[in-house]
């Protein structure tokens, strides 16, 4: 493939050709997967071979009972290991799906009672786990959203389990102070059961699960519980199949079932609530680098160092009135983000539709690979608006650093290095009178 160079770089056309190729090689990879899956009822008989793309054998009576044995052996590679502690390793069909189907393998098991509650404290909030986690409130089940850590360490002789995000996927993205955090859990009553469930999906690789291990190694009654959607980083943008994986670890000096006990119990939860992968989606996460902490932290490296760099290169004294990201004020190795918060000092939704219009402007112009869309971890870039609720007329600009370096990466940063540099939106629609605003308005909830 002959591609374009300008000044020993890639040039926009080339980034672009790229970025085709890409969705080409996605789209003959998902072809090809498939044509391994296609070929079975959901419960084929017995007697019939079922093959992945690996050659490796795959059987089931019927799909919702498939275990994805392949994939979780490979996570025990994957995953960081301790001598003091058991662990096990189980696939979900997204990360939601291992947080709901964790929540109730643990009511199962605790059968909590309003004699005997659960109370469950959180520092997290991203929408859909805030979301859950109020379905599963009631009397015998209490729920603390924590808005701040201190509020949580005030709270934590009381907690039975600690849902945390090292970093809180809100539109702060504040960072946990985990040393502070885990020394107070340290000190809790040794014969009380505590629940440590860390949502790294944010964060990626960055997160010294050994050292966790090796800090609460003495905790003799501490169940710790690593979870993450694998659709983004883990693809490496490509984004073949939802996915999640927990990890489970328990203390080898503690009173408590091995992990794999509880592993297995959550296995038969995953098959009644059928939120396990189909044959379909292991054939397609059936790849050498899926599941790979070697190629997992070249791209979360690559990924969160351009975001990084876009949010400590941008003027906060200009329209933007913050910048959002973890690095700004932590230095935690785990302060990553792979997108960065922009909150607009005139913040209407008029506003954020015209500065919508202003980037589709300048992208399209200059031919970079920059889209309008949601989520994060591509190899290029995004950007759009957030709207948390229509009624209150406010917004947030994000913009998704991919992993891919290259002049589009550069322009990016060069575009809102300058559009920070505007003191008003009155002066930035004066440089750009012929901008048609995109219409976030009439926007109905």
């Amino acid at each position: 493939m002959h591609l374009m160079r300008a000044e020993g770089r890639w040039s926009l056309k080339a980034e672009r050709e790229i970025e085709e190729r890409s969705m080409e090689l996605r789209r003959i990879w998902i072809e090809y997967a498939q044509s391994y899956s296609n070929f079975h009822l959901k419960s084929p008989p017995l007697n019939t071979m079922k093959i992945l793309p690996s050659n490796n054998k795959i059987d089931f009576s019927y799909e919702r009972n498939i275990q994805a044995n392949l994939l979780e052996e490979r996570s025990g590679q994957y995953r960081s290991q301790h001598d003091l502690w058991n662990s096990d390793h189980v696939m979900f069909s997204s990360g939601m799906a291992s947080i709901s189907t964790f929540m109730q393998s643990y009511l199962g098991m605790f059968k909590p009672s309003i004699d005997k509650p659960l109370t469950i404290l959180s520092w997290s909030d991203y929408f859909e786990t805030r979301v859950m986690m109020d379905l599963y409130s009631r009397d015998s089940v209490h729920y603390y959203p924590c808005k701040s850590q201190e509020e949580l360490e005030s709270y934590i002789t009381i907690g039975d389990i600690f849902f945390i995000e090292p970093v809180r996927y809100n539109w702060d993205l504040e960072v946990l102070n985990l040393e502070t955090f885990l020394s107070q859990l340290k000190a809790l009553h040794p014969d009380k059961i505590s629940v440590l469930v860390m949502d790294t999906t944010l964060i990626g690789d960055t997160l010294d699960m050994s050292g966790i291990l090796e800090f609460c190694s003495q905790v003799p009654n501490l169940i710790i519980v690593q979870i993450h959607s694998c659709l983004k980083l883990d693809q490496q943008g490509f984004e073949y199949s939802n996915a999640g994986l927990l990890s489970i670890y328990t203390t080898k000096r503690g009173n408590l079932p091995e992990a794999k006990e509880f592993g297995q119990y959550i296995r038969k939860v995953r098959t009644i609530l059928g939120t396990g992968l189909g044959l379909e989606e292991i054939a397609l996460l059936d790849q050498p680098y899926f599941l790979n902490k070697h190629h997992l932290n070249s791209y979360c490296s690559g990924v969160f160092k351009h975001n990084r760099e876009l949010a400590h290169s941008i003027e906060s004294n200009g329209i933007f009135k913050k910048v959002a990201h973890p690095s700004i004020n932590s230095t935690f190795p785990w302060a990553v983000s792979p997108f960065v918060v922009f909150h607009l000092k005139e913040d209407t939704l008029e506003n954020h539709g015209f500065l919508l219009g202003v980037v589709l402007h300048e992208a399209e112009s200059k031919g970079l690979t920059f889209s309008i869309g949601s989520s994060f971890g591509f190899r290029s870039h995004r950007f759009e608006v957030i709207i948390p609720n229509v009624s209150e007329g406010k917004g947030l600009f994000k913009v998704a650093m991919g992993f891919r370096d290259g002049p589009s990466k550069d322009a990016i940063t060069k575009l809102f290095k300058k559009l920070s540099l505007y003191k008003s939106f009155h002066s930035l629609r004066k440089d750009y009178p012929t901008i048609k605003p995109v219409n976030l308005v009439d926007i109905k909830e």
